[in-house]
């Protein structure tokens, strides 16, 4: 496996001036960049995830747990989930698709640093995992309408609409 210590030796360059111009936080001479683009490409080096994810302190990946159970129409599940996988792409996120409907899950991604937000489906009027969601750090949105007091933002179908039209 290629190391941003291999590109920096081919570049004739720093481990650290790599690392500024594949993050753009500093100022590089247009030549220096070249090289180290170069060794990258030659090299066929890609970052480590995890690398940078604790550099940046952010993964660039969305939870989303879509529960994949018995009774579940998993035609309208992926409907869901193919939108939500397309519009995270479009801003630069990948998403990590938790298909159990447990709190564990939840706290699993979340504080495993595997995740930057949780996006839950299919949430129930008194659902466990929204206590758990209300633990964690990180941003949430449930797709469902728990009952009684709303901590974490909530979007929902509009049924009542649906069936009129």
């Amino acid at each position: 496996m290629v190391t941003i210590a291999d590109v920096a030796q081919a570049a004739g360059v720093s481990i650290s001036t790599v690392s500024y111009v594949m993050s753009g936080k500093r100022a590089i001479s247009q030549e220096t960049r070249d090289r180290v683009e170069k060794a990258i490409d030659s090299l066929g080096f890609s970052p480590h995830a995890g690398a940078r994810s604790l550099a940046s302190r952010s993964t660039n990946v969305i939870g989303l747990q879509a529960p994949l159970r018995t009774g579940v129409d998993v035609h309208v599940v992926m409907q869901i989930v193919t939108g939500v996988v397309t519009q995270a792409r479009k801003h630069g996120y990948d998403i990590l698709l938790l298909a159990s409907d447990d709190s564990k899950a939840l706290q699993r991604a979340a504080k495993g640093s595997m995740v930057d937000a949780l996006l839950v489906m299919d949430v129930e009027s008194d659902d466990p995992r929204i206590d758990t969601l209300s633990s964690l750090s990180h941003p949430s949105v449930l797709i469902g309408l728990p009952e009684g007091r709303r901590t974490i933002p909530c979007v929902d179908f509009d049924f009542e609409a649906a069936g009129w039209l």
